[in-house]
């Protein structure tokens, strides 16, 4: 018999059937597909492979295995969880570098310059497959988009360390806590991005944002939901946390 389940996740119902789960495709699903191809080419396993799409329109991916952790519960805070976590992205990114991305691609996020590598968009617990603790896959890229490396780990650190105000459910630790995790997960992504990550987060949750307000006023229904229920709001307010913490959660960077 297939085995089939039915996740509900941010926007999107996905159905998994055996080894592969079908879900709603964006626009720019096909691009993404040529996206995910290339990052097995290139030896990046931690992403899901398409399959096509199926009769109503669905794309198809191959299921990851392992669990997608809603937050991060005290089992995940770990140095090791970070530290997987951002290896993987890191490999993503170096197997991304050759992907040449096509002028009418239709990325639901603008290029941002300077385009270094492919940013998955939306680096998350929530969108990472996770076994023994550890991070070993991403999946949900619709919100990737050519950009540099930093834009795509500053958000990875806002959800990880996380770079989060008290008044965040999903915050946890005092702000040396969460530089210091932040530091944790810069180190072993690599020396191209250190503490001007701290500098970056805002402008990557106003763009944010802007993209839901944005999407909103065009009419989805999903996003309006999100605004209604105060995602925005929370946004706004971790900006003015990172930035009052801004030297604080720096200087975590130079510790040890």
């Amino acid at each position: 018999m297939t085995e089939q389940q039915e996740f509900r996740g941010g926007v999107n119902v996905v159905r998994r059937h055996g080894d592969v789960v079908h879900r709603p495709a964006s626009p720019a699903a096909p691009a993404i597909h040529r996206l995910l191809r290339h990052l097995h080419d290139r030896g990046f396993h931690g992403a899901p492979q398409p399959r096509g799409f199926d009769s109503e329109g669905n794309e198809i991916l191959t299921f990851l295995d392992g669990e997608v952790p809603d937050v991060l519960t005290p089992e995940l805070r770990t140095p090791e969880f970070l530290a997987t976590a951002a290896a993987l992205l890191r490999g993503l990114h170096d197997a991304s570098v050759t992907f040449r991305p096509r002028p009418d691609d239709p990325w639901i996020f603008p290029v941002r310059q300077p385009a270094e590598v492919m940013c998955h968009g939306d680096v998350a617990q929530y969108n990472s497959v996770v076994k023994d603790g550890l991070a070993v896959g991403f999946i949900d890229f619709d919100a990737a988009h050519p950009g540099p490396r930093i834009w795509d780990v500053a958000y990875a650190v806002y959800r990880f360390a996380p770079l989060q105000g008290p008044d965040n459910p999903e915050s946890f630790g005092t702000p040396q806590e969460q530089g210091r995790r932040a530091a944790e997960f810069c180190r072993a992504y690599g020396p191209e991005v250190g503490a001007e990550v701290v500098d970056v987060v805002p402008d990557r949750l106003q763009a944010l944002i802007d993209f839901m307000r944005d999407q909103a006023g065009q009419g989805n229904e999903a996003f309006q939901q999100h605004i209604a229920q105060g995602h925005t709001d929370l946004y706004e307010a971790d900006i003015r946390y990172v930035r009052a913490h801004r030297d604080m959660l720096r200087a975590a960077f130079t510790e040890g």
